[in-house]
């Protein structure tokens, strides 16, 4: 099938600098549109009344976001958001999953403004759908490349910081799930190559922050760079090989059997790549990884994302990973069972004690 050397560069456009969503309305004449609408919610809209053009949201017709990137909520904006040429969207990683869905469905241009600098949304060229119950359910996969995504690196920096963390940790995963299929045994290829030097700089780039608050200009901007350039071009470039395997598995696990979790899509995927490096034995990057995550703040253990020692729980996220029709599980780890998943969560609750 093509789509297993399919190679998707994503975005037109990007750029990260300072003042730049005060320059969309000059953007949007500079590229021709002149129907642009807007999407965005609440929270975002005082979050980023200093950063955008004055009476921004008066001059543009402006739609809310009501939260979660469901189908339903994909189905309502395609409906109301008629008769324009691009689409600006400002906020999140479910809303710009949801924008790039309205976007193609509409086939107009797609501006991604993000607006937490908590995963790639705003670049990759598919989307996470949830059900109504917060549970995923499909991973749509896109016609068309987003037009152009402007980042602000003033506003990343003012994000809750359980935001930075969920961008880190899902970042991180780039390398220590990703390694699995961008083996050294392809590295004949320029492109499996050009790839895994992605997943190294991920790796790379997160491990150099300490502190966000110590970080300079340039290192903010690496930081945020690497999140959503980088990270999102892991996708665009390895095709099915960058696939996610045990940490974004846990991650999936971890919602369906616990609606009550608190914790950002990246602080859970940081302790999945822990569940991942347990099963494969990895004890060497297990230490190495457990002081980095107590410098920075990410969870450590089962019991961090409010499990508690919960035996049931715990199998049930194990069973569920351990499916035979999880083919991103099983394509790495074929047969893997649910007592060696099991081992490995009892195993990670260890490590805060441990270290």
């Amino acid at each position: 099938m093509f789509e297993e050397n399919l190679i998707i560069q994503t975005p037109n456009v990007y750029i990260d600098e300072p003042g730049i969503i005060k320059q969309v309305p000059l953007i949007l004449n500079k590229y021709g549109y002149i129907q642009a609408a807007i999407l965005t919610d609440n929270n975002v809209l005082s979050a980023v009344s200093d950063y955008v053009p004055d009476h921004f949201f008066e001059e543009y017709p402006t739609w809310l976001f009501q939260g979660n990137c469901t189908f339903h909520e994909i189905e309502r904006l395609t409906d109301a958001i008629t008769g324009s040429d691009a689409l600006v969207a400002l906020g999140g990683g479910q809303l710009l999953d949801t924008a790039k869905c309205v976007a193609d469905n509409l086939h107009i241009a797609l501006i991604n403004v993000p607006t937490l600098p908590s995963n790639c949304a705003c670049i990759t060229t598919k989307s996470i759908v949830y059900s109504e119950q917060h549970e995923m359910i499909a991973n749509v996969r896109h016609k068309q490349s987003v037009q152009m995504v402007l980042v602000d690196p003033r506003i990343q920096l003012e994000a809750p910081y359980e935001y930075i963390l969920s961008g880190i940790g899902d970042t991180l995963a780039k390398w220590y799930e990703i390694r699995r299929r961008l083996t050294t045994e392809k590295n004949n290829s320029v492109i499996s190559n050009l790839a895994r030097h992605f997943i190294e700089t991920c790796r790379d780039e997160m491990l150099k922050v300490t502190g966000i608050k110590n970080l300079t200009d340039q290192e903010l901007r690496n930081l945020i760079d690497t999140i959503f350039l980088v990270a999102a071009s892991v996708d665009g470039w390895a095709g099915l090989d960058g696939r996610s395997v045990a940490a974004h598995n846990f991650y999936n696990a971890y919602i369906k059997v616990y609606s009550q979790h608190t914790r950002t899509h990246g602080e859970i995927v940081a302790v999945g790549i822990l569940v991942q490096l347990a099963i494969e034995n990895e004890w060497q990057d297990l230490q190495k990884l457990t002081p980095y995550y107590k410098q920075i703040g990410l969870p450590l253990t089962v019991d961090e994302l409010g499990l508690s020692d919960n035996i049931a729980d715990l199998t049930q996220i194990a069973l569920e990973m351990a499916k035979k029709d999880n083919i991103r599980m099983q394509s790495i780890f074929p047969d893997i069972t649910t007592d060696v998943i099991l081992k490995a969560l009892k195993f990670v609750e260890t490590l805060n004690v441990k270290n």
